[in-house]
């Protein structure tokens, strides 16, 4: 759904923080990389370990071997999650109304200029991709 493969399991907030710090990292990554990001929060090597386990008894990690070292990749990008859980938080809060989504956000969320500049800058560029595909002909 939304680019994320139907046999991955729901993330717990913790399990979504352990795979940011992956994503953080360039895969494959140890778990003492994983865990040197998670550290600054408070997390226990043996804590890291035990997530690592469920995410990919989940589906979300892969685990591999290089000598007595367990490497760990992620099997989706930041990018397809931030979709994918940008898209369910938009159908459940907003009834899938980006515009009313966007209102929102634009108003109470004190972006800055700059931010709104860039923003419009990427619906401007969406808009004409959409114009160009519009006018495309395939049999002219």
């Amino acid at each position: 759904m939304y680019g994320i493969p139907d046999r991955l399991k729901a993330l717990s907030a913790a399990e979504e923080q352990v795979l940011l710090a992956l994503w953080d990292c360039k895969p494959p990554v140890s778990r003492r990389d994983i865990g040197a990001r998670l550290a600054q929060k408070g997390w226990a090597a043996a804590t890291v370990l035990n997530f690592l386990y469920r995410l990919e008894e989940k589906g979300w990690v892969i685990c591999t071997k290089e000598q007595n070292h367990n490497l760990y990749a992620p099997t989706v990008t930041r990018r397809a999650y931030g979709v994918y859980t940008m898209r369910q938080r938009l159908d459940t809060v907003f009834g899938g109304d980006l515009a009313q989504a966007v209102r929102a956000l634009v108003s109470e969320s004190g972006c800055s200029q700059s931010e709104l500049e860039q923003a419009i800058a990427v619906l401007n560029e969406k808009h004409a991709e959409a114009e160009e595909y519009d006018l495309y002909d395939p049999y002219g």
